[in-house]
């Protein structure tokens, strides 16, 4: 026990995670359209606007994607849970059209032409950046060419009218195997200040801080790294800070002026 925290056996610590709204991945190489429900999904960079999503390679989505180098991330409401089973219980490889007998209609993307579900809530068009290796899985990094949404999203989540499928885990064997989906008919919805009352002071130092390194970075675009480092340092000094957080300082300015 840590407090009031009791410990977990590390099979069952992944469905900690959980809910999670899955997204359904949709790709297409030589006339083939296929698609998988991921929950390992997230983005992953502003600038770029990066998503990456887990994909094993066993996975007739992770050859389509692959081959393609063009993938789809569609979200879909909890109306269409019962047809969740064609989408991630079963693979396109051994049910071929199995998206069109889940009753789901693909279209185009308008940018990269990927496969979109027309019934989707939203849908994201990607390239395909890098595939990195991470355990039994491999992150797919896209960037993102184009985002499509219906009415219920304007600007944030109305969630009065969009109920996203979320996906809490699924059961283990010997018994028999159950996916669970949630869905909440009750919303609460409180919208916060950022950085509230005397927190306002401490979130303004932070971006005074990262705008006076990055004007120091471009005044000082020519001279070297260590002179660099050196400039950042004093400007952390100067603000009561570890002069050693100097090269975590440069990283971020240097990737925000890419």
């Amino acid at each position: 026990m840590v407090g009031e925290l009791r410990r977990i056996d590390l099979a069952e610590a992944e469905r900690l995670l959980y809910p999670v709204i899955p997204a359904f991945v949709t790709s297409e190489f030589n006339g083939r359209v296929g698609g998988m429900l991921a929950a390992w999904w997230t983005q992953l960079s502003f600038k770029p606007f990066l998503a990456g999503v887990a994909i094993a390679p066993e996975r007739f989505t992770y050859k389509l994607v692959r081959s393609s180098r063009i993938f789809a991330l569609n979200l879909l409401d909890f109306k269409y849970v019962d047809r969740t089973p064609l989408l991630g219980d079963v693979s396109e490889r051994f049910y071929p059209g199995k998206l069109k007998a889940a009753g789901f209609t693909i279209v185009k993307g308008d940018v990269l032409g990927a496969p979109i579900v027309l019934e989707a809530t939203a849908a994201l068009e990607l390239t395909l950046m890098d595939i990195i290796k991470t355990g039994d899985h491999d992150l797919f990094i896209g960037e993102v060419k184009a985002a499509y949404a219906r009415e219920e999203f304007k600007g944030l989540w109305d969630l009065r009218l969009y109920k996203p499928l979320m996906y809490l885990g699924r059961t283990r064997r010997p018994d028999m195997v159950r996916r669970v989906y949630v869905a909440f008919k009750d919303v609460d919805v409180r919208e916060l200040e950022y950085a509230p009352g005397p927190l306002k002071e401490y979130s303004n130092l932070r971006f005074k801080v990262l705008e006076e390194v990055e004007e120091a970075v471009k005044r000082l675009s020519n001279v070297s790294l260590e002179e660099k480092l050196q400039a950042i340092a004093r400007i952390l000094e100067s603000h009561g800070l570890d002069p050693g957080d100097a090269e975590y300082y440069l990283e971020e300015v240097g990737r925000r002026l890419v």
